[in-house]
């Protein structure tokens, strides 16, 4: 053995020399998370309308790759690529378990689709029931035991139904007593609203609005993917507009964009925009939506546009704050009259 070893001492130690700074760089975790461009998909090949019509052009949205507590060599590789973005790791995994953000994220995809259902169909005049409500879509680890579960449906807080208005009204360090509705049963829980830091409080749940529809003319069958979120919004609207409207867009025109969508058709912002663009651009498409809400440095089509001009593409890069806007493009478009 002794023999051995030296025989293939330096060989051994040259290994190590090189094996061990790689498994340092290539297997341990920093603090920060990456964002790189991901997919590019059809909706048609997961949205469908029984008996839709034929749009004439394709829709597409996209979507990112996310790492969380990338390792040494992802971050030194990510650094060099204009496409990606190294980012701190955001504070908020300090509380929550990071599966939850899943399980958020699949909840917010669900009521993107149904949210685009209705906003499509309402658009294309076709008869739709649905219902919106203030739903627990996230829950922190602040929250006290036995409180607010994920899917919680608030009926009341404080006895008071305008959502809005009773959240205002709740002070750092009050109870709130929350009316909802669980597993088919209304039940009442109290919430603290705790300071997490100095002035600033939570009442350890992320709230928003959530769809369910009830009934509608056309059928639909949803195909299940690994995308999650409501990013698809904007675009899954536009799709099943086309998919109920005789109108069809020019052959082979390829649509991609991104923005939330809630019922009345506003659009709202998304995060990974660069990384949007780039996999837009990477895919061909012809036109890219984004959410254009403010003139500010961090609004999502100013920051679009400065990264947009790096690249030599033909894409046309379009900011809209709602459906009926991005609908008056592509009308436009259509018939020629895009650049008035």
């Amino acid at each position: 053995m002794k023999i051995t070893f030296i025989k293939y001492k330096k060989f051994l130690i040259a290994f190590m020399i090189i094996f061990i700074p790689l498994m340092v760089v290539g297997l341990f975790p920093v603090d920060y998370s990456l964002v790189s461009p991901g997919f590019n998909d059809n909706i048609i090949n997961s949205i469908r309308i029984d008996e839709g019509l034929d749009t004439g052009s394709t829709f597409h949205t996209t979507s990112v790759v996310s790492i969380d507590e990338i390792t040494i060599l992802q971050y030194i590789l990510g650094s060099w690529d204009k496409n990606v973005a190294i980012k701190d790791l955001p504070t908020y995994y300090d509380d929550i378990e990071p599966d939850d953000l899943l399980i958020m994220g699949q909840i917010m995809k669900d009521d993107s689709i149904a949210t685009s259902i209705v906003v499509g169909m309402e658009n294309a005049e076709e008869s739709i029931s649905y219902t919106s409500f203030l739903t627990v879509f996230l829950v922190y680890n602040t929250l006290t035991p036995d409180s607010l579960e994920f899917g919680d449906h608030i009926v009341k807080i404080n006895g008071i139904a305008d959502m809005d208005r009773a959240l205002s009204g709740i002070a750092c360090g009050d109870f709130a007593e929350f009316e909802v509705i669980r597993d088919g049963e209304t039940i009442v829980v109290n919430v603290e609203n705790i300071e997490i830091e100095e002035g600033k409080c939570s009442l350890g749940v992320y709230l928003d609005y959530y769809t369910v529809l009830h009934s509608f003319i056309y059928r639909f069958t949803v195909v299940e993917n690994s995308t999650g979120g409501p990013s698809g919004g904007l675009m899954q609207s536009l799709y099943i507009y086309y998919s109920l409207e005789e109108t069809n867009l020019d052959s082979g025109l390829k649509i991609a964009g991104t923005g939330t969508i809630d019922v009345l058709g506003n659009v709202g912002y998304i995060g990974g925009i660069e990384q949007k663009i780039a996999t837009a651009i990477m895919n061909g498409m012809d036109i890219f939506f984004v959410p254009h809400l403010s003139d500010e440095d961090d609004d999502n089509y100013i920051m679009a546009l400065e990264f947009y001009n790096t690249f030599d593409t033909d894409m046309e890069l379009v900011g809209v704050s709602s459906f009926l806007e991005a609908l008056e493009y592509l009308t436009k478009y259509h018939s020629g009259d895009s650049n008035d």
